[in-house]
């Protein structure tokens, strides 16, 4: 069963050459969006049946996307542009601009969880996607009046399938929170995976 997760990283794609057929994506450096409080996926499916003799042949159920909702403690600045592409004003002033031409640039994420196993252990798994773009949400403004109403910081994203045809990557279990990062930290070098590191079909090796 799950009852945590923590340590939320994102990444943009490296600016040449980010995706190769048969592998992960290549990243720039990773940022934390924050102190994690929540990740919810929606994935969608396109579905497709055929049916003769009365009956029900062919049933095709392929992976589409996924939106997945994030929510932090506070999202830093500069994490908010980097994945949202605003502009944060260099002079005087530190506005953040949100304009109606924001590109919002194709990023890996991950983070992990802590569970605890039917046989009472303790572990954490790490889950990334390798290709997400952010979707800015609408904000939700509240006064202070006979209760105190605390709000998390909230980000959208679509996850699709990269190069190597895989939209979510889980991790084996982790004994400890420090493999658990240091597996998040290597998906985004490349580290911590064999996708597209396996031998071509036929070849040698």
């Amino acid at each position: 069963m799950e009852y945590g997760a923590k340590y939320i990283r994102w990444a943009p794609f490296a600016k040449e050459n980010p995706e190769a057929a048969g592998k992960l994506p290549s990243y720039e450096a990773a940022v934390s969006l924050g102190a994690l409080n929540k990740v919810t996926e929606s994935p969608s499916f396109n579905e497709a049946k055929g049916y003769g003799d009365n009956a029900m042949k062919v049933y095709i159920n392929k992976f589409r996307e996924s939106a997945i909702g994030v929510e932090v403690t506070e999202i830093p600045r500069e994490s908010m542009s980097a994945v949202s592409g605003a502009e944060i004003e260099r002079g005087d002033y530190k506005n953040m601009r949100f304009r109606a031409n924001d590109r919002p640039p194709y990023g890996g994420m991950g983070f992990y969880v802590n569970l605890i196993l039917d046989d009472a252990r303790e572990v954490c798994m790490g889950v990334f996607y390798p290709k997400v773009k952010a979707m800015l949400r609408g904000g939700e403004y509240s006064t202070n009046g006979e209760s105190i109403a605390l709000s998390t910081g909230k980000l959208r994203f679509t996850a699709s399938a990269c190069g190597s045809g895989d939209w979510r990557v889980y991790s084996e279990y982790f004994n400890t929170e420090e493999e658990a990062k240091a597996w998040v930290d290597g998906m985004f070098t490349g580290t911590s995976t064999e996708i597209g590191k396996e031998p071509a079909a036929g070849g040698e090796g």
